[in-house]
C-alpha cells in the first residue's frame, strides 16, 4: 500500500511538473516570439536606414553637397556603395542580417512543422530539427553582435580618452581668398603622423562635442601643424566668424584677409584653443 501510495505520489508530482511547464512553455513561446519581431522590426529600420537612405545618398551627392557636408569624413575620393559596405562594421553586419535570416525562416510554423514540401535534398530544411539547429546560430551571430559594438564603441571610447592628448598652441591663423581658413599650431612632441593622414580637431568656443576630420597640409618633418579649412557648414563658418572675432587685419604686402600670430596684441582665451 505505502509502495503504491507513494508511486502514485509520484506520477502525481510528474504531472503537475509537467502541466506547470507546459503553461510555463506557452508563456515563454509567446515571450520569445515578441523578442523575435522586435529584433526583426529593429533590422529593418536599422538596416534600411543605412542600405536605402544613408548610403544612395553619399554616393550620389552633387559635388557641392559632397564637398559641403561630407568631404571631411572622406576626404577627395567620394565612396562607392561597395567601399561603404566592405568595413568590419558592414561585414559583420550582413552577417548577423544571413545568419538571422536564416534562423528566422526555420522558424516560421511552414517550415517548423513540415507544412512546407520541398524537394530533396531541400526537405532537410523543413522540420523540428532544422529549426532547432539552425537556431544555434544565433551563437554566432550574439559573437558577431559584439563585435559589430566593441568595432565602433571601442573607437569612439579610444578617441574620447585621447581626446585631450594633445593640446595645442595657435602659432599663426590666416583667412585667405577662397574662403580657406589656414591654423598653424605647434606640434606636441610625440605627435607622429605620415603624408596623407588627417587629424580630428575641436575648438571649444564652437562647440565643446563636435570633432571634425581635417587633412594635415605640414610636413612630417615640419615643427608645426597646419591645417586648411574651407568654410562650407555651419561649424567651419562659426569657427571663422570665432577667430575673426580676435585676428588682427593683415600686414601691408602679406597674403591673407585677417591674420594672427604670436606678435599679435590680442591674445585668445586658454581655454577655447584648439585640441588634436
Amino acid at each position: 500500500m505505502c509502495c503504491l501510495s507513494s508511486k502514485a505520489d509520484n506520477v502525481g508530482l510528474i504531472f503537475f511538473v509537467h502541466a506547470l511547464e507546459v503553461d510555463s512553455y506557452t508563456s515563454l513561446s509567446l515571450f520569445v516570439s515578441t523578442i523575435a519581431g522586435a529584433i526583426v522590426v529593429a533590422v529593418i529600420l536599422h538596416v534600411g536606414d543605412h542600405i536605402a537612405c544613408d548610403f544612395p545618398r553619399i554616393v550620389r551627392a552633387t559635388e557641392y553637397d559632397y564637398n559641403r557636408y561630407l568631404f571631411h569624413y572622406f576626404q577627395h575620393k567620394q565612396p562607392t556603395y561597395f567601399d561603404l559596405v566592405k568595413g568590419p562594421e558592414g561585414i559583420t553586419g550582413i552577417l548577423m542580417i544571413i545568419l538571422m535570416a536564416i534562423s528566422f525562416t526555420l522558424a516560421t510554423r511552414w517550415f517548423r512543422r513540415n507544412l512546407v514540401k520541398l524537394p530533396k535534398p531541400f526537405d532537410r530544411l523543413t522540420g523540428f530539427n532544422a529549426f532547432w539547429y539552425s537556431h544555434h546560430l544565433f551563437i554566432i551571430v550574439y559573437v558577431l553582435l559584439v563585435l559589430h559594438v566593441l568595432l565602433y564603441g571601442g573607437e569612439r571610447t579610444l578617441r574620447y580618452f585621447r581626446s585631450g592628448s594633445y593640446s595645442v598652441r595657435l602659432l599663426k591663423v590666416a583667412i585667405y581668398p577662397g574662403n580657406v581658413l589656414t591654423l598653424q599650431m605647434s606640434k606636441p612632441s610625440q605627435f607622429r603622423y605620415k603624408s596623407g593622414q588627417y587629424m580630428f580637431v575641436q575648438c571649444p568656443a564652437v562647440s565643446p562635442f563636435e570633432w571634425h576630420p581635417f587633412s594635415i597640409t605640414s610636413a612630417p618633418g615640419d615643427d608645426y601643424l597646419s591645417i586648411h579649412i574651407r568654410q562650407l557648414g555651419d561649424w567651419t563658418q562659426e569657427l571663422k566668424r570665432v577667430f575673426s572675432e580676435v585676428c588682427e587685419p593683415p600686414v601691408a604686402g602679406k597674403s591673407g584677409l585677417l591674420r594672427a600670430d604670436e606678435t599679435t596684441k590680442k591674445r585668445y582665451n586658454k581655454n577655447n584653443k584648439p585640441k588634436t
